[in-house]
């Protein structure tokens, strides 16, 4: 991993740690942009290393490699931003690093579907609305725009009520799908239903919008 990455010109690896008391330790020293865990390590394991690292480092960014998607949840509660398994390919985990270390949340399209599914699964049992991880990953204009698809605003309806372009909105709903991992309008919309984006109150301050 570590010899792919270091031919790789869009990263650059300033350290490498061999077990999880080591990777918080390194985290402290070098600071990196992102921070690439094993979940199998000696001493402290992948899920444990992640919830010291972002706890001591808030703005620390963590993709998890695993073989499975059992640990799924357990890394996303523990501060993870990215969960990827080790049998991706090289671009996609380029691909992954580079995304997180703009601030995204990137995950395969098979854990992001099973990522929903249990969501809506945790909706169903509680009778409630799960806020949905991937929302995290939106920003506040994009959290809005969510909100008034799942209502079934129009692009222009919604460009009107943000005091923003057409094609703003459309880019922006590029960047929606992009980071919650859905191919559609209606798949978005479902999504903010599921998970209770579309009981959210207003933005008062549209003003603020760029």
């Amino acid at each position: 991993m570590v010899s792919l990455l270091r031919s790789c010109r869009q990263c650059k690896v300033v350290g490498e740690a061999r077990e999880g008391l080591d990777a918080l330790q390194k985290a402290r020293e070098l600071k990196p942009q992102v921070i690439l865990i094993s979940i199998s390590m000696p001493k402290c394991d992948g899920i444990e290393s992640t919830r010291l690292i972002t706890a001591e480092i808030p703005g620390a960014k963590v993709v998890i490699l695993t073989f499975s998607d059992d640990d799924l949840f357990a890394a996303i509660k523990a501060g993870a931003r990215g969960y990827l398994l080790k049998t991706c390919d090289y671009s996609e985990l380029v691909h992954s690093i580079v995304a997180v270390a703009e601030g995204e949340m990137p995950f395969s399209p098979r854990l992001a579907s099973h990522l929903l599914s249990e969501f809506a699964s945790l909706a169903e049992r509680e009778g409630g609305h799960p806020r949905g991880i991937f929302s995290s990953a939106l920003n506040e204009q994009e959290t809005e725009i969510l909100r008034l698809i799942a209502g079934g605003s129009s692009d222009k309806e919604i460009a009107r009520a943000l005091s923003i372009s057409d094609a703003t909105v459309k880019t922006r709903l590029r960047s929606i799908m992009s980071k919650l991992h859905v191919q559609n309008r209606a798949q978005a919309a479902a999504y903010a239903i599921r998970t209770g984006l579309d009981r959210r109150e207003p933005n008062k301050r549209r003003t603020d919008y760029a």
